[in-house]
């Protein structure tokens, strides 16, 4: 049983973890900062009826630009959503179609999740979904390979706000303390998944309101996100090999 039980683990290390700490921390094909002025935000998780449209409110209002990397069997359910985020000029990415991490799906599965969350969203917007970051940024040893036709994301910020009391209490002075040029941030609007707090978008969107606010006053930089993405695509040099 001890065998059995090292070679399991043995196993999970090699195909999950180790490829995970490569596309994070070396890998030049994950996108971890975008080399622009500015701070770029990222949302995952939705869509989320109860807060997308209020963030989407909220980013109107400032006129920020963003990318949403959403899960497609929630974008099936909220189409409208999806459409608004387009319409408004956001960037949409994938975030597999039932927001399973990738260390518990075998190559073929991993190939149905981008699959049919491409086919999903390409079909609600009209154009091609190219964007990808993989639920809590984990790879497995079949990534690089299945997911090479995608631009793949992770994040240089990153603050716990699924959890309420992160987000009530530290995620406002985080977002101030981290800007820099070239920063990815990662918020979260929706709080259904394991180990997060349903109410949680609810305190970001008011640290988020607050810190936009800040942001405008300060002249801090929010990088344009379409605008950021329209020129990665264009460059040639940073497409997947």
């Amino acid at each position: 049983m001890k065998k059995i039980g090292a070679t399991l683990a043995g196993g999970f290390f090699l195909y999950n973890i180790i490829p995970t700490f490569i596309m994070q921390k070396i890998s030049k094909h994950v996108i971890k900062k975008t080399n622009e002025a500015g701070v770029l935000l990222t949302f995952d998780d939705g869509p989320n009826p109860a807060y997308t449209g209020e963030l989407l409110d909220l980013l109107n209002k400032y006129k920020i630009k963003a990318m949403f990397y959403v899960v497609a069997q929630k974008a099936a359910q909220h189409p409208e959503f999806i459409q608004r985020m387009h319409r408004e000029g956001h960037v949409i990415g994938i975030h597999h179609h039932t927001h399973t991490s990738s260390f518990l799906l075998s190559p073929f599965q991993l190939k149905k999740q981008l699959q049919k969350s491409q086919e999903i969203l390409q079909h609600m917007i009209g154009e091609p979904v190219l964007f990808y970051r993989p639920p809590y940024g984990h790879f497995n040893a079949s990534t690089a390979w299945i997911a090479k036709e995608y631009y793949l994301m992770t994040w240089s910020g990153m603050f716990g706000d699924w959890r309420s009391k992160t987000a009530q209490n530290s995620l406002l002075q985080n977002l101030h303390h981290h800007v820099a040029d070239g920063r990815i941030y990662v918020l979260h609007d929706c709080g259904k998944n394991f180990g997060a707090n349903e109410e949680a978008p609810h305190f970001m969107l008011q640290a988020l309101s607050q810190f936009l606010n800040d942001a405008k006053e300060q002249g801090i930089i929010l990088t344009d996100a379409q605008a950021w993405a329209k020129k990665y695509r264009q460059d040639k040099s940073t497409l997947p090999s």
